[in-house]
C-alpha cells in the first residue's frame, strides 16, 4: 500500500471517529438528554412570572376604604446581560423612595440565573425614575400593592398582606380567599441579543380580581375608640389595651380598638406585639365585672332580690381556709343585693355565687357563652378558659364568683353583658356584613342570626336598675353622662404569676347606654396601668369619653334631662340610699302598654317589686293603676306579645323634681 493510501486512510479513520463521536453527541443530545436540554434552553429563552390579581377593597359600614389595591410596578434584571453590576447597582439605588442600597441591590444581581427581582411593588413614580435611566437588562412587570389610606386606624382588625399578595393577619387573613382572587401568568421571552418580551397575561392567563368586604365598622367611632383608648394608654404607661364598641341588639361592631397599635403599610417596623388584636386575642381574668353574671344568675334563679339584705360579715369571709377580703380594705355589713353590686362587694357576690352552688353556677357561665368562640370573622380568637368542676378547687366556686379562676376575652365579656341589655338575649357579634364584587353586586351577606334567651326580660330589666345605680351613685360614677343614663359594672383585677396574685392589675369597665334603650354597648379594658389601678378611675373616663362623642355622631337624641351642672348635696344624699327608698307615691302607676324593661324600670323607681308572667308588654297590672299601693309594694304583670308598636317611656331620674325646682 503507497504512502498516499494510508495517508487516505487514516484521514478516512479519524473522520469515521469523529462522525461516530459527532453522532454518539447527538443522539445524546436530542434523544437521550432531550429534556434537560430542551428544560436549560426554556429557562435561558423564557421565564413565567405569577400575575397578581387586584385584591378587593376592604370598606367600613359607611363606605370608607381601610384597605385597597393601588398601580405599582415590579423591577426586575438579566443578571448577565449586565456587565459593570457595581454601577447599576449605584445608579439604581440613587432613585429616591427605591428602599434599597447599592449593597443590597449588587447582591440581587451577583446570580447565574438569566432573572433577579430588583424591588417589588414600588410606586409608579419611582419606577418611572428607574425607566429614565434607561439600564440596559433592567426591565418592569406592572402589579398592584396593598395600601391602607387611614394609616393605623382599625389596624389591629384588618391586618397586613405579604409581598405576594397572601393575607397574613386580621382580615385580610380571614377573608383571603374572597378578597385575593385569582393570579394570571405572564412570560418572559428572551431572544438572542438578550432583548426581553412579555406575552400572555390575557384570556385564561388573565388575572380575576378579588372581591370587596363591608364591614361592620364605623370609621368615626373606630376613631373615636382609638384616640380615648391611646390617651389612656400612655397617660397610665399601660402595658396594653382594647376597647370594643357593639350594637347589643344585632352584635354588629362598631369599634375594635387595640392599643399598642401599628402601620400596616410598614407593618414590618413595628414590635409583633403591636400586631395583636387584643380583644378577642387577649385573654385576662375579668375581675368585679364578672359580678354581673353571677348576679344575673342568682337573679334568675330567685335565690336574691334587688331589695334583699346580704351579710358583707365586716368585709372579710373565709372559705377553704382561705380569707378573702374587701377591696381598699373596706368592712360593709348588712346591705342590700343592689347595694352589694353597687358598692362591688366581694363578700356579698361569694355568698349569691355560693348559693347558686358549683353546677348551676358553671352552667350559667356556659349559657352567657364564655369558654366558647365567639364566632367572629377574625382569626386567632381565643376560647377563653373555663374549667369543668370536676376540676374545681375548694375555692373554685366563691374565686369564680368575682371573676377570678376564670380566663376570658374582652369581646366574650361584652357580649355577655349585652345580653342584659338586649332584654336577656345572648346574640353573636358580627363585624363582617357582606361580601360584594366590583360592580356592588351581592356575593354573600353574613347572617345576622338569632339571639339566644340566656335570662328572662324580668331578670334583665332588674339588673339593669342594679348597673344604673352602680353608674349613678357606686363604683362607675366617673363613667356617668350628662344626656344619658349609663348601666355598667368596672372591674379591678389583680394578674395572677407564679406562685399567686401580682402587683399588676387589669383595670375595666363595661356597660351600655342609653340604659333603658340601649344603643352602644361597650367594653375598656387597660392592661396594667401605672399610677392608678381602680376600674372606676382608669377605664371607666374611657367609657364616658368614647360613649358621649360616639352618641352624638350617631344621633341619638338626650334620653335624660341635661345634668351637666352640680348636683345639689340632697340630691347627691338620696343617691346614697337604695332606689327602693327614693321615691313614694300616693297612686300605683300605669303601666299598661310599656315592655318588660321599662314598667319594671319605672315600678322600681317608684319603689315596688316587681312578678312578671308572659313575655310581651303589659296588659294587665294587680293592682290597677290610681289605686292605693298595696302592703308590701308588689306589682304583678301580665305581658303578652305586643300587636301593635310598643309604646315607649323612659322614666325620669329620681332627682328630677330637684332639678325642676
Amino acid at each position: 500500500m503507497s504512502t498516499s493510501q494510508r495517508r487516505l486512510l487514516q484521514i478516512f479513520a479519524v473522520l469515521a471517529v469523529w462522525a461516530v463521536i459527532v453522532v454518539g453527541r447527538l443522539i445524546q443530545i436530542q434523544l437521550v438528554r432531550h429534556d434537560h436540554y430542551m428544560n436549560r434552553a426554556l429557562r435561558q429563552q423564557e421565564r413565567t412570572l405569577s400575575l397578581s390579581p387586584v385584591r378587593g377593597s376592604i370598606i367600613d359600614a359607611n363606605g370608607r376604604v381601610l384597605a385597597e389595591s393601588i398601580s405599582a410596578e415590579s423591577i426586575y434584571a438579566d443578571p448577565q446581560s449586565i456587565g459593570n453590576r457595581r454601577a447599576v447597582a449605584k445608579s439604581i439605588a440613587s432613585v429616591p423612595g427605591i428602599g434599597l442600597t447599592a449593597a443590597e441591590i449588587e447582591s440581587k444581581l451577583k446570580t447565574n440565573s438569566g432573572f433577579a427581582w430588583i424591588a417589588r411593588q414600588v410606586p409608579l413614580e419611582v419606577a418611572a425614575a428607574v425607566r429614565a435611566r434607561r439600564i440596559p437588562g433592567v426591565d418592569f412587570v406592572e402589579e398592584h400593592r396593598r395600601s391602607y389610606p387611614r394609616v393605623s386606624l382599625a389596624a389591629n382588625v384588618i391586618g397586613y398582606t405579604g409581598m405576594d399578595g397572601e393575607g397574613l393577619a386580621g382580615i385580610e387573613h380571614s377573608l383571603d380567599r374572597s378578597v385575593r382572587g385569582r393570579a394570571g401568568k405572564v412570560t418572559i421571552l428572551r431572544d438572542a441579543r438578550r432583548g426581553m418580551y412579555l406575552v400572555g397575561g390575557e384570556g385564561p392567563n388573565r388575572p380575576a380580581n378579588g372581591d370587596n368586604v363591608v364591614l361592620t365598622l364605623d370609621s368615626v367611632v373606630q376613631f373615636i375608640a382609638e384616640r380615648a383608648l391611646a390617651s389612656a394608654a400612655q397617660k397610665y404607661r399601660a402595658a396594653g389595651g382594647s376597647v370594643i364598641v357593639m350594637d347589643p341588639r344585632t352584635g354588629d361592631v362598631l369599634a375594635m380598638a387595640s392599643w399598642p397599635t401599628f402601620d400596616p403599610n410598614r407593618f414590618r417596623e413595628s414590635a409583633d406585639t403591636a400586631w395583636r388584636n387584643r380583644a378577642v386575642q387577649d385573654l385576662y381574668e375579668p375581675g368585679s365585672t364578672f359580678k354581673i353574671i353571677t348576679a344575673a344568675a342568682g337573679l334568675e334563679e330567685g335565690i336574691v332580690t334587688p331589695s334583699q339584705i346580704i351579710d358583707c360579715n365586716n368585709g372579710s369571709i373565709e372559705i377553704a381556709n382561705v380569707s378573702i377580703r374587701e377591696h381598699g380594705g373596706n368592712r360593709y355589713n348588712m346591705m342590700t343585693f343592689e347595694d352589694v353590686l353597687v358598692h362591688s362587694s366581694n363578700v356579698g357576690t361569694i355568698k349569691i355565687g355560693l348559693l347558686l352552688g358549683q353546677r348551676r353556677f358553671h352552667d350559667y357561665i356556659r349559657r352567657f357563652g364564655f369558654g366558647s368562640r365567639t364566632g367572629v370573622a377574625l382569626p386567632g380568637e381565643a376560647v377563653g378558659l373555663v374549667r369543668p368542676t370536676q376540676k374545681w378547687s375548694m375555692l373554685s366556686n366563691a374565686s369564680m364568683s368575682i371573676g377570678q379562676e376564670i380566663a376570658v376575652t374582652p369581646l366574650q365579656l361584652l357580649r355577655a353583658v349585652s345580653a342584659v341589655a338586649n332584654n336577656g338575649m345572648l346574640v353573636e357579634p358580627r363585624i363582617v356584613d357582606r361580601i360584594v364584587d366590583g360592580d356592588g353586586n351581592l356575593i354573600l351577606r353574613a347572617e345576622r342570626k338569632p339571639g339566644k334567651r340566656v335570662i328572662s326580660e324580668k331578670t334583665a330589666a332588674l339588673l339593669n336598675e342594679i348597673l344604673k345605680s352602680v353608674v349613678l351613685r357606686g363604683t362607675g360614677e366617673n363613667a356617668a353622662l350628662a344626656e344619658h343614663m349609663v348601666a355598667g359594672k368596672t372591674g379591678t383585677a389583680q394578674k395572677a404569676g407564679r406562685g399567686g396574685y401580682s402587683d399588676k392589675v387589669v383595670a375595666s369597665f363595661v356597660g351600655y347606654v342609653p340604659a333603658d334603650r340601649p344603643r352602644i354597648a361597650m367594653i375598656v379594658v387597660i392592661d396594667d396601668p401605672k399610677g392608678a389601678q381602680y376600674g372606676g378611675t382608669v377605664a371607666a373616663p374611657v367609657f364616658r369619653e368614647v360613649a358621649e362623642a360616639s352618641l352624638r355622631y350617631l344621633g341619638v337624641p338626650p334620653s335624660v334631662p341635661s345634668r351637666s351642672f352640680p348636683l345639689q348635696p340632697q340630691v347627691l344624699a338620696r343617691f346614697s340610699q337604695p332606689a327602693a327608698a327614693n321615691v313614694v307615691t300616693s297612686a300605683v302607676p300605669d303601666l299598661s302598654g310599656l315592655d318588660a324593661r321599662a314598667a319594671i324600670a319605672q315600678a322600681v323607681a317608684a319603689g315596688y317589686t316587681v312578678r312578671t308572667h308572659g313575655t310581651g308588654v303589659v296588659t294587665a297590672q294587680e293592682p290597677a293603676a290610681g289605686g292605693r299601693p298595696p302592703e308590701f309594694r308588689q306589682l304583678e304583670l301580665r305581658l303578652e306579645p305586643a300587636a301593635a308598636p310598643t309604646r315607649i317611656e323612659v322614666p325620669a331620674p329620681p332627682f328630677a323634681p330637684e332639678i325642676a325646682q
